[in-house]
């Protein structure tokens, strides 16, 4: 794997991307035929309300508005003439629609960290000086690096509970 293509990948997983793109599977095989594998046309609002509530669930952050029924009918007046929509065409629409929530999740997940560690981290080695056997070594460690230690944990533990219905 290239490094280009690891941190691409870090990227959107930081953002929720990789999440938006579980439900948009999820809300597509539970709404697809499953004989053709096309979503039809006149269930686009439902789906796209149903991975609306599901990325308002999982991710972190303000309630993230659909968009508004016009939109939504203009798109499927695009697909009409259409048997239906396939899943790449869905998750690259609802993704379309949803990037401009997906910085404010990024904001949002980078500030619950950076606010949280620094207070993680005094209390984590205010806990280890009271510990006889490790108290020296919990002098040696400066308390900014024990702070982004503790802030990349947040924002990967964040990270971990996105993914679940």
């Amino acid at each position: 794997m290239s490094p280009s293509n690891f941190f691409g990948r870090a990227w959107d997983r930081a953002r929720g991307k990789s999440e938006v793109e579980v439900i948009c599977k999820n809300v597509f095989d539970d709404l697809a035929d499953k004989n053709t594998k096309l979503l039809d046309v006149n269930s686009l609002h439902i789906a796209t309300l149903m991975v609306y509530n599901s990325i308002n669930k999982q991710l972190v952050g303000p309630h993230k508005d659909p968009p508004c029924l016009k939109v939504v009918t203009d798109k499927m007046e695009e697909y009409r003439g259409k048997k239906g929509i396939p899943y790449e065409e869905f998750q690259e629409l609802i993704l379309r629609w949803v990037e401009k929530d997906l910085r404010l999740v990024l904001a949002n997940k980078a500030a619950v960290a950076i606010l949280g560690a620094p207070l993680l981290a005094v209390s984590a080695k205010n806990a280890g000086r009271k510990v006889p056997r490790i108290r020296d070594a919990v002098e040696k460690v400066p308390t900014p690096l024990l702070a982004a230690v503790v802030s990349v944990g947040l924002m990967l533990l964040q990270n971990g509970r996105a993914g679940r219905r």
